[in-house]
């Protein structure tokens, strides 16, 4: 789970992770920080190959300011990732 950053919050800016949740294995996994969006995107190829030659069929890619909780959640930890 990743704790999005307030909107207008300017007080402490949250930095840029790539999410990526796959269907097999049922995961997500976050990749960062980084400092832009555009630093995000221009990584996420590499995270991508990397989960495809592992045999990860993946079922979509966001690139989001947030402070995930955990970098990998799989499967049960889905659900108990997840904060009130």
């Amino acid at each position: 789970m990743c704790l999005l950053a307030a909107p207008r919050r300017r007080r402490r800016q949250e930095k840029w992770w790539v999410e990526i949740v796959t269907d097999l294995p049922r995961c997500t996994y976050y990749f960062g920080p980084f400092d832009s969006d555009k630093e995000a995107s221009t990584n996420t190829p590499g995270y991508i190959e990397d989960l495809d030659s592992e045999g990860a069929q993946r079922l979509s890619i966001r690139i989001q300011q947030c402070q995930p909780s955990k970098l990998t959640l799989c499967d049960s930890e889905q659900l108990d990732g997840v904060a009130a």
